[in-house]
């Protein structure tokens, strides 16, 4: 069994299905996780499931999300999906977040039936084995502890080497390879690995812009925060199993930052693109 005080895949799993309670509307839990308002990823995640489990047939192949205010992480969020279309081989989804009668996020979600077409891909990169690479979560706890904040477990292992951390932001490049893999086997419903997915997806994404600048997580004039996310599927992959998030950010301006990840299962096989832009704004910057 997974260690309970690194992992907390069983509970992100429940908080990612959600409960109907009407036509199209849905309810989700908030946990904390260590930020001060509800985590983008908790929304991402349950915002596809409320999408898919209106649509028959069909799986997600694209995902565009826009956060417009922070949750409280304390209270419940209502999910709207509004049935845009359905033809003959796509479907659209809207899905609103709402929480104290407020919009906190808008996503649109495209669906399609299983179609076979030309293939080609992004070769993988080079890239460490994950087995011969040390778990960053025993680190993260340990350096949770020396700063005497408490240590939020996560749902998906993470590994890297030393510059790859997603804490780490001397490396002075624009550029970062994590490895992830949930530490249980999971059932093999494909919404069950594409909604974890899209939850872990916001896990240190946007924290690549930071690194050019050598600033890292915990700065105190750091302010950092989602503006939108997107995602594409191209091909199936399971979240018990390694998943390359070969990270890059092609820009920082105006406050913002702009980062992508290439998602490739072990055999080098493109699975998923990622794209963020977020909020990396610093306050009285001496």
């Amino acid at each position: 069994m997974p260690d309970k005080s690194l992992y907390n895949t069983e509970e992100i799993l429940s908080l990612l299905s959600l409960e109907q309670t009407g036509a199209d509307r849905y309810r989700g839990q908030s946990h904390f996780m260590g930020s001060p308002n509800v985590f983008g990823g908790q929304v991402l995640g349950q915002s596809l499931h409320a999408a898919t489990v209106t649509v028959e047939n069909r799986r997600p192949h694209s995902l565009h999300a826009l956060f417009i205010l922070p949750g409280n992480h304390q209270l419940p969020i209502e999910y709207e999906v509004e049935r845009v279309r359905d033809g003959g081989t796509f479907s659209t989804r809207r899905v609103v977040a709402i929480q104290e009668g407020r919009r906190i996020f808008v996503m649109s979600a495209s669906f399609q039936v299983n179609e076979e077409g030309l293939s080609h891909q992004r070769p993988a990169p080079a890239s460490a084995d994950p087995e011969a690479l040390a778990s960053n979560l025993q680190t993260w706890k340990e350096r949770a502890a020396s700063t005497k904040r408490p240590f939020q477990p996560v749902p998906v292992d993470f590994r890297a080497d030393h510059d790859g951390d997603i804490f780490s932001g001397h490396d002075g490049t624009p550029h970062k390879q994590v490895w992830t893999k949930a530490p249980l086997a999971l059932p093999d419903d494909p919404l069950v690995h594409e909604s974890l997915f899209a939850y872990v997806s916001d896990y240190g994404l946007l924290w690549t812009a930071l690194q050019p600048h050598g600033i890292v997580m915990g700065d105190k004039r750091l302010q950092i925060a989602s503006l939108d996310h997107a995602i594409w599927f191209h091909r199936p992959f399971r979240m018990d199993e390694w998943l390359l998030f070969a990270m890059e950010s092609s820009n920082a301006s105006g406050g913002r930052g702009l980062c992508h990840a290439h998602v490739y299962n072990r055999q080098g096989v493109l699975v998923a693109t990622v794209a963020q832009e977020g909020l990396i704004r610093l306050r009285n910057k001496s």
